[in-house]
């Protein structure tokens, strides 16, 4: 069993080390990332919903809590998942969005990953009723590189325009690291929003194995108004679309 206070413990530890962590290079050489208009700390609640053979169902929320800490951003999003919730935490350096660090408490595991130069590094604790495993994880990165966990947000903060298209590093664990995905711009257009209503966006696809994704963000704003998983292998898409309103 992981006891609470080691938990506090490596909790702290994992603040202190990506508070050390110093500012690096641009993930991509050439391409510059901004932040669209937010305040610190800001509270984003989306709506989820699934949708197998034709049928949607809803499906809780995705709440992501952004805040800024020593020129870090660090971004915690709270979603149903596994059984139970799942909470994802990914620091990232606030110029560049390169990651820095992650966790995530899964009902079912805990993982770790600090991210420096060429390497992710970390663990990833089993938990079960039999008793807790713990697996030490070194991944090579290649660089400067995003977490997967934030795909909807560098996405937002790219310099979209008609005809963008970029290949873009991202870590995945469960698939050895670094993975390339492409990332293309595919229309702008006026679209209605349930909670918003008729915002004019850009849509962009994101190349995820095995789940490709495509992202709504809004032109004005540069705030992610939707995003969708297609997950063809099990014949079922989610969607989390944006309920908090817009700043300004």
């Amino acid at each position: 069993m992981i006891r609470p206070w080691v938990s506090c413990l490596v909790s702290l530890a994992f603040v202190a080390c990506a508070r050390a962590a110093p500012a690096g290079p641009a993930v991509v050489p050439g391409l510059a990332v901004r932040l669209g208009q937010t305040r610190w700390p800001d509270t984003i609640v989306f709506q989820r919903s699934i949708n197998r053979a034709g049928h949607d169902s809803s499906a809780g929320t995705r709440t992501v809590v952004l805040r800024v800490i020593d020129a870090l951003l660090e971004v915690e999003q709270r979603f149903p998942g596994g059984g139970g919730e799942i909470v994802d935490t990914a620091v990232a350096d606030l110029r560049t969005l390169h990651a820095v660090a992650h966790r995530s408490h899964q009902p079912k595991r805990v993982m770790r990953f600090t991210f420096d130069g060429n390497d992710a590094a970390g663990t990833v604790a089993s938990l079960g009723a039999a008793g807790d495993s713990v697996a030490q994880v070194h991944q090579p990165i290649g660089g400067p590189i995003f977490d997967s966990n934030v795909i909807d947000l560098i996405v937002a903060s790219l310099p979209l325009r008609q005809g963008f298209t970029a290949e873009l590093p991202f870590f995945i664990y469960e698939r050895g690291g670094r993975v390339s995905m492409p990332v293309a711009v595919r229309e702008r257009a006026t679209v209605a929003f349930s909670r918003l209503g008729q915002r004019e966006v850009w849509v962009v696809t994101v190349g995820v194995p095995g789940a490709p994704a495509t992202v709504w963000v809004d032109t004005q704003t540069h705030a992610v108004l939707r995003v969708r998983y297609d997950i063809s292998a099990r014949a079922m898409s989610f969607t989390d679309g944006r309920v908090t309103p817009l700043p300004g």
